[in-house]
């Protein structure tokens, strides 16, 4: 039993490893990084950050002080030639004001299914004040996750990643949350504590 424990556990770590360098291929190998250097300075964040990577998903903040709307489709001009996604989404949460999103401009990048293993990526592009707040958030969850915390959410974030309830009823953050600050332990206790905060059968 402790064997088979220890297996899931490195092949969560492999997965994790696995594609945070396929991740730093397409940063640097494939011109990502240089393409955003021409619009700002870009952090890798997210699950890149943490080491918590189980799915292909890319996080970036742009710091790009008063970025215009031209500007930021110029950018995703060069993104779209580059890496010829099949479908991009744009929001200007400048003007939509959502409650929980950056105040600043999107672009959702899709180089394929996501729910099938393609790389989606996704870049915002904001102020320093405001990138500089989702950073410390970041760096801040970061020093809290310890080795035994880590396992646990790449154990619950494994089983997650093709559920179609989640970014629609539940992000990776909450994930984070439920182990960091309400003691879940497993896949089937998230669950659990996901059913009654959210009402979901």
């Amino acid at each position: 039993m402790v064997s088979d424990v220890t297996e899931q556990m490195d092949n969560l770590q492999a997965i994790d490893q696995l594609i945070h360098k396929e991740a730093d291929e397409l940063i640097n190998n494939k011109g990502l990084h240089k393409i955003l250097l021409e619009f700002g300075s870009p952090h890798y964040t997210g699950s890149y950050a943490l080491r918590l990577m189980t799915w292909r998903d890319l996080d970036i903040y742009l710091e790009a002080e008063n970025i215009s709307e031209e500007k930021f489709f110029e950018l995703g001009k060069k993104i779209a030639s580059r890496f010829q996604p099949v479908k991009m989404s744009y929001r200007n949460e400048r003007i939509a004001k959502t409650k929980g999103l950056p105040d600043g401009l999107y672009w959702g990048i899709y180089l394929g299914n996501e729910r099938e293993g393609a790389w989606k990526i996704d870049v915002w592009a904001m102020d320093k004040q405001e990138c500089q707040q989702l950073l410390d958030y970041c760096n801040n969850l970061l020093t809290r996750i310890s080795d035994p915390e880590r396992l646990k959410i790449l154990e619950i974030k494994s089983k997650c990643w093709k559920d179609p309830l989640y970014r629609k009823s539940y992000t990776s953050s909450d994930i984070y949350s439920a182990v960091l600050d309400k003691g879940i332990e497993n896949f089937e206790q998230f669950r659990e504590w996901l059913q009654k905060i959210l009402y979901l059968v």
